[in-house]
């Protein structure tokens, strides 16, 4: 497309609306301020933040499917709310096809595999035997039934053919505490939180979740090195109510795309444990549909219903 309509060209004229699903300094609720802050810089109009948060962020994206489609609201996206909870919940009080519209996907994160330092596991392949030799008796933790965490768990089982017991927790930072502490054996933790844990010698990384090595970590391998097929990112990007215009839509995502390639922005995210997403709109509807498949198999594999 060459061209835009008058309409795109002049948006934004006023405060747009940015709806976040999850809790203040989470992942994408971090990200997407990020993002966001640079969005407002170049397009001369504030992007206000929207905190509406509970329900493993049903409640947010419920809010924003009601949104006025006129480019003043956007919403946030993650892999929670569009992969996971679509194929958990019966209930939910959005529908991911036909409420709303892919702008962009901002970042994805590979989670690190850790147990305590005192663990007397070294390697992945050290911990799955150990659990096939004793079923059940190991454990993983996580910030609660239906999160990324507790599906990458599962997942982990499902693949190895061994057997972990889930102790879920009401944070993520709980379920973090109880491997400090020895009580639960494993957990797949975000790296913004691990990493200052593992540097303080409190816990040990055995593997990365994601389906290629980390460039600032090359002698980390990653879990589908030892089970081929996994692979798990956290992420998020930004989505329009149904019925948005697609020029501004369009606009939005080769703006955020101008973002995402600021260098100053990508050593941010890296920093972080980040990695910047160059994409479309189709691309990102895509990648949606792609994770709602392979999450829904993992759930129905383990026959995961949370209502």
């Amino acid at each position: 497309m060459t061209g835009m309509p008058s309409y795109a060209q002049n948006y934004p004229n006023k405060a747009v609306r940015v709806i976040v699903p999850y809790s203040p300094g989470s992942n994408p609720d971090v990200m997407t301020r990020l993002v966001t802050r640079h969005l407002a810089e170049r397009l001369g109009q504030p992007f206000v933040i929207d905190t509406k948060i509970g329900a493993g962020g049903s409640i947010g994206m419920g809010v924003g499917a009601k949104a006025e489609p006129d480019g003043y609201a956007i919403i946030v996206g993650h892999v929670a709310g569009l992969a996971i909870n679509p194929n958990v919940y019966t209930k939910l009080p959005y529908d991911v096809a036909k409420d709303f519209v892919p702008i962009a996907q901002i970042y994805k994160s590979p989670l690190l595999l850790v147990v305590s330092e005192s663990s007397p596991y070294k390697t992945l392949p050290d911990l799955i035997a150990a659990a096939k030799a004793s079923p059940g008796k190991l454990t993983f933790s996580s910030g609660g039934n239906g999160t990324g965490a507790h599906l990458s768990g599962e997942y982990l089982g499902v693949l190895s053919g061994a057997s972990f017991l889930h102790i879920p927790f009401k944070t993520s930072s709980d379920a973090m505490v109880s491997v400090v502490s020895g009580d639960s054996t494993l957990n797949f933790i975000n790296q913004s939180a691990a990493w200052p844990l593992v540097k303080s010698k409190k816990l040990r990384v055995l593997a990365i979740s994601g389906d290629a090595r980390l460039p600032e970590y090359p002698d980390l391998p990653t879990v589908g090195e030892t089970l081929k097929g996994f692979d798990y990112y956290d992420w998020a990007g930004l989505l329009a109510p149904a019925g948005t215009p697609a020029a501004t839509v369009l606009k939005l995502q080769r703006e955020i795309s101008a973002v995402l390639a600021l260098p100053d922005v990508v050593q941010q995210m890296r920093g972080q444990g980040f990695l910047p997403v160059q994409g479309t709109s189709e691309e990102f509807g895509k990648f949606i549909k792609n994770e709602q498949q392979k999450w829904g198999q993992v759930a129905k594999r383990i026959n995961l219903k949370l209502d």
